[in-house]
């Protein structure tokens, strides 16, 4: 299918082995104009992702919809390649900010972040979003916030986030580029 043709075209990036886990999907987003690399040459696949790439990936999968307003967040500024991305993400429900009426852009994306946004963006779409794991059987259960619970409870469940080979969640931890 066409599909697979995409991912198996090679992208420009000299840091990504054909073998990698994550290879198919990196590929896949770049053809498909959700991701870029950070450079023309580097895609910088285990580098830690950011809260601005994560909605910016959403956005255009949605056909980069122009946003009914302006910012919310005191730390978007207009111009950036997130800010109508934030906006159109705040005006669904997917985001609600950080803190002190802030989105952090650039901040660390970390692994309930990411269960939370994928889970309100399911939501957004309609989707089933019934599926819950049972968080009690990885190691770090209770390290996950209150307010991720049922969203990482349905990532794990929908299999879009699994533990590590220590039986461990890292809830808080970095999410990759290659893991969005």
């Amino acid at each position: 299918t066409s599909a697979t043709l995409i991912v198996l075209q090679k992208p420009p990036f000299t840091d990504l082995s054909r073998t990698a886990w994550y290879y198919g999907g990196v590929a896949y987003a770049y053809h498909n104009g959700l991701m870029s690399g950070i450079s023309s040459t580097r895609f910088s696949p285990n580098s830690a992702a950011t809260r601005a790439q994560l909605v910016t990936i959403l956005w255009r999968i949605e056909g980069q919809p122009a946003p009914a307003g302006t910012a919310s967040f005191q730390d978007v500024k207009d111009g950036q390649y997130y800010t109508d991305a934030v906006l159109w993400a705040a005006e669904n429900d997917l985001v609600s900010g950080s803190n002190l009426g802030n989105f952090s852009p650039n901040g660390t994306m970390t692994r309930e972040q990411l269960a939370v946004m994928l889970y309100r963006y399911a939501q957004y779409r309609g989707m089933d979003t019934s599926a819950a794991a049972n968080l009690s059987t990885f190691s770090d259960a209770g390290r996950v916030s209150a307010w991720a619970q049922d969203a990482m409870a349905w990532a794990v469940g929908e299999g879009l986030i699994t533990g590590s080979n220590q039986n461990r969640l890292n809830p808080t931890g970095s999410a990759s580029r290659a893991q969005l």
